[in-house]
């Protein structure tokens, strides 16, 4: 009995260790690129638009979905 606890103790041991050994070569790896993917993300949410460039795309947005109307004109005569 005590042969087999060593054996499972040993082997969970052994496992820890090269779980161990490969969070520490490919975490810094993986660290590191998570790093430059959040960088670019608080790049992209920390553009700062003025007030004027705001309105500006809010009226071009309105004039895009605004519906068309059709208008008659009446013809002008000249004497």
């Amino acid at each position: 009995m005590g042969i087999i606890l060593r054996f499972f103790l040993s082997l969970l041991a052994f496992y820890f260790l090269i779980r161990f050994i490969f969070n520490l070569l490919m975490g810094k790896r993986w660290a590191s690129e998570n790093k430059t993917y959040r960088q670019k993300q608080s790049q992209n949410q920390h553009k700062i638009q003025s007030q004027e460039d705001r309105i500006i795309s809010y009226q071009k947005k309105k004039f895009e979905s605004s519906t068309i109307e059709d208008v008659e004109f009446e013809e002008i005569k000249e004497k």
